[in-house]
């Protein structure tokens, strides 16, 4: 913080003030005041002191606020009667588990192609058209879902439409986190991301729970009620414009090659090296899904209501905690928090290890929520700073292909550990935390070595 300092006169005039007798203070004269008034204006406390948590999301532009309106909408659709599909097919239809956990990792291939395809048509066509495309076309493939659900369609229809949807899913999330970037200045990007996974996670509050309570009519029936609600996310999306930047590159022309893909990532040698990091990590970070759920079930002994509540936990705790996630990571910085937040991952799951019973693995998920809330937002703010500026869509839509492949594949990897393990489970979670701690060191060393978090400007300018 800078002083204001007095005028050279000031500073060259004899000093005028006088000391009282009888207080022993100094008295200013009367022709000093204002000088005085000036400087005392002048030393205000600084911006950074008077902001609350809430400034840096208040200061946020309106549209990215849409934006996260428009996430919580789709995902609550989505989670509305996505999640319960497993169900449907395997108790209801009698699909065995292979078939689905097939349709599972092709629903997540194609949700990653989905991505990369979405990222690039952004970069061509515009943000808010691919969003607007995405969400009505998902809306006509949940309702499409209902018919074949209430007709009892064969189960490989089911599962084509079931995999179409996840391609449709991802044509939303790189256009979204290319126009977050976009309307967003660098010191207010993580609160930016942040608010972003306040809205998904919001959803998946009320989706499920609406879920649960309309499943006791008919499953089909609830997917004719997810499909207009995917469309009122596009009511917030259409007030967005083009979200370009106020000096649009030239859009790319011709067709979309791998070729291009490789030399893009050639010349952003930073973003690739990047990448592979985020790869690492979605496959150790979605273990606290599918694999939780069967390490609770069949070694912990808990019901389904129970592993139901320590969900509940996480998705609470990230809509809590958020908020001031945010404020840490603006003064940490990119670095300290991917860091932080690895090793907070590695704690919840030596805790998932020590477990013994609902409470303990509640206090796990806990620990794991906190580094979350300040691991995910530093991992699209850094693929947004090293990303071709000129290129937002395609940068985003790498991210995603990334992320994507690591969450299809972690299930599978998780899968074979617990069934090699079986008989020591908690070396599973041992196991994984340990790959945590070596991500956390292994993005300390990224940033040291490649100096790639030093251009990232989280404070805000003053």
């Amino acid at each position: 913080m800078r002083f204001a300092s007095p005028s050279r006169a000031a500073r060259s005039r004899p000093s005028e003030e006088v000391r009282s007798s009888r207080r022993g203070r100094l008295l200013p004269m009367p022709n000093q005041t204002a000088d005085r008034q000036k400087i005392a204006v002048t030393v205000a406390i600084p911006s950074e002191r008077r902001e609350t948590l809430l400034s840096p999301f208040l200061a946020l532009d309106r549209r990215i606020w849409l934006i996260a309106l428009a996430r919580m909408i789709n995902t609550m659709g989505f989670s509305l009667v996505m999640p319960f599909i497993a169900m449907h097919l395997v108790a209801e239809r009698g699909a065995s588990g292979a078939a689905y956990g097939l349709i599972y990792l092709l629903s997540g291939l194609f949700s990653a192609v989905g991505q990369g395809v979405a990222g690039e048509a952004s970069d061509r066509v515009g943000r808010r058209a691919v969003m607007v495309s995405g969400l009505a076309l998902r809306a006509a493939n949940m309702i499409a879902i209902g018919i074949s659900v209430v007709l009892a369609a064969p189960i490989w229809v089911i599962g084509v439409l079931v995999v179409l949807n996840g391609f449709l899913r991802a044509q939303f999330e790189p256009a979204a986190g290319a126009a977050v970037t976009e309307l967003s200045p660098p010191h207010l990007r993580v609160a930016a991301f942040g608010l972003q996974r306040i809205g998904v996670n919001l959803g998946w509050a009320v989706g499920p729970a609406l879920g649960g309570l309309l499943s006791t009519h008919s499953y089909g029936a609830m997917f004719f009620v997810a499909a207009p609600i995917t469309l009122v996310a596009i009511l917030a999306v259409l007030p967005l414009g083009r979200a370009r930047p106020e000096r649009p590159e030239p859009r790319p022309k011709g067709r979309l090659s791998l070729s291009q893909i490789g030399a893009a990532l050639r010349e952003h040698r930073l973003f690739a090296s990047y990448l592979v990091l985020v790869f690492w990590g979605s496959i150790l970070t979605v273990q606290i899904f599918a694999t939780l759920s069967v390490y609770a079930s069949t070694h912990l002994g808990l019901d389904r209501a129970d592993i139901g509540l320590v969900y509940t936990v996480n998705g609470m705790m990230v809509v809590l905690a958020q908020v001031p996630a945010v404020g840490l990571a603006r003064r940490w910085g990119m670095r300290r928090s991917l860091v932080f937040g690895a090793l907070l991952y590695a704690l919840g799951y030596v805790l998932f290890a020590r477990a013994t019973g609902f409470g303990d693995l509640a206090v796990g998920m806990a620990v794991l929520t906190v580094g979350e809330v300040v691991f995910s937002p530093a991992l699209s703010d850094t693929a947004a700073t090293l990303g071709d500026p000129r290129r937002l869509g395609r940068a985003f839509g790498l991210f995603g292909l990334v992320q994507s492949l690591g969450l299809s594949l972690g299930p599978l990897v998780g899968g074979l550990a617990f069934d090699l393990l079986r008989g020591r489970p908690g070396d599973l979670w041992l196991g994984l935390a340990a790959g945590m701690i070596l991500l956390g060191i292994a993005y300390s060393i990224f940033g040291r070595v490649t100096g790639a978090f030093d251009r990232m400007d989280t404070r805000p300018a003053h």
